[in-house]
């Protein structure tokens, strides 16, 4: 028994060893915007799409921030999904500097993001369509580079990483590491890599040529998807079309979610929908991958830790130390990154635990069927009272 327990010790090891090394390969030194601000050779016209719905408390900024942008031929135009809680009339401030649209009826088999964004489209001129969300905000240079990077790397899609804004002691806690897993799944910088089909598109900033994005068919061919970004960066990767991700904390902020309940809410909707099929099989996988390498090894460095009066060198104190060392080590290297205390990595278990418990309320609502409200609207099943016209067939404009 005790030869069993010791070949488990050290396979957990080799695994992890072998987890932080792809860890290092994919996710140290990561690109970053570069920082040219000048004027690129040729301006051509960005169209600025933000969909809103219920954010007062974010709007104002954003599309401030929007405004200010420093670039010669852009326009902001912000389709609004009927928000209640005074989004519209913010925004009506800026009346004249941006178009405000009213978002019409949802179609069935539409999010309401998608269709925001395809409404915002078939308005826009553009020879590039900037999609962005009503929580981030906006350096006076991002566009300018954004846009010079996209044209030196003949890109047809640019999509950035920005600066997380994290206040809460639940954002600082959980965010982090939650990131860490979704860099660690698509590959990291392998999604700069043209002949890899690792995706990823971030929803908060996506700069795309206007004929890649009708290429793929735009929003329209993930008009069902929740993870909307995701889905376009894997089109437009097999559609053999440059992808680049890079890092822009610099000229991005972002604040996702403000509290324990809107994280929860927010990733259980990503958690079970993240894989096209196979979803239950896949998400039940992940849990279970994520309890035994990411939070067994701090159970078996406290066992080894309440053993060591009888047996000071036991096997349980040296592989729970040498794996949860390798696992601090990722998170408290992101962290600091990110400007967050270290001191927050040591509760990486505790994230964990968090994220098990929203991927098995995920799976739970996903696969019995009870889908997953967001902004007053639930999708991942029918509901009558959602679909409030019959269904359509969008043209590209």
């Amino acid at each position: 028994m005790s030869f069993v327990i010791d070949a488990l010790l050290g396979a957990q090891c080799v695994f992890i060893f072998l987890f932080a090394g792809y860890e290092y390969l994919t996710l140290m030194h990561f690109p970053s915007l570069p920082k040219d601000d000048q004027d690129p050779p040729s301006s051509p016209r960005v169209s600025i799409i933000l969909p809103v719905r219920n954010q007062a408390k974010t709007v104002d900024e954003c599309v401030k921030s929007l405004v200010g942008v420093q670039y010669p031929n852009v326009e902001i135009i912000v389709v609004d999904g009927g928000s209640t809680d005074g989004t519209e009339e913010l925004v009506k401030r800026y009346d004249g500097k941006v178009t405000l649209l009213e978002e019409e009826p949802l179609p069935q088999g539409w999010v309401g993001k998608n269709w925001a964004c395809q409404l915002g489209y078939e308005r826009s001129k553009g020879e590039l369509l900037l999609f962005t969300d009503g929580d981030s905000v906006h350096s006076t240079d991002s566009l300018v580079r954004a846009v010079n990077y996209l044209q030196t790397e003949k890109a047809d899609m640019v999509t950035l990483a920005p600066a997380t804004i994290l206040n809460s002691f639940w954002e600082r806690v959980l965010q982090p590491p939650i990131f860490l897993l979704i860099m660690i799944l698509v590959g990291g910088k392998l999604v700069n890599d043209d002949g890899r089909r690792n995706a990823l598109g971030n929803g908060q900033y996506m700069l795309f040529r206007r004929e890649a994005y009708e290429r793929i068919g735009g929003h329209a061919a993930v008009r069902d998807k929740i993870l909307e970004d995701l889905n376009l960066a894997r089109l437009l990767k097999k559609a053999g079309m440059k992808l680049r991700f890079v890092t822009a904390q610099d000229v991005l902020g972002v604040r996702m979610y403000t509290s324990l309940g809107e994280i929860w809410k927010g990733w259980r909707k990503n958690f079970y929908t993240v894989s096209e099929k196979y979803m239950i099989w896949k998400a039940l996988i992940r849990i279970v991958l994520m309890f035994t390498f990411l939070v067994v090894p701090f159970a078996i460095l406290a066992y080894g830790i309440s053993i060591v009066p009888t047996s000071p060198l036991n096997p349980f104190l040296l592989s729970g130390a040498f794996t949860c060392f390798l696992l601090w080590l990722g998170i408290t290297i992101l962290d600091r990154s990110i400007n967050l205390s270290p001191l927050y990595a040591l509760l990486f278990p505790i994230a964990i635990m968090v994220y098990i418990g929203i991927g098995i309320d995920s799976t739970a609502r996903g696969s019995l069927g009870y889908g997953f409200s967001w902004k007053d609207r639930v999708y991942g099943r029918p509901i009558q009272g959602q679909l409030r016209s019959p269904p359509v067939q969008v043209e590209a404009a």
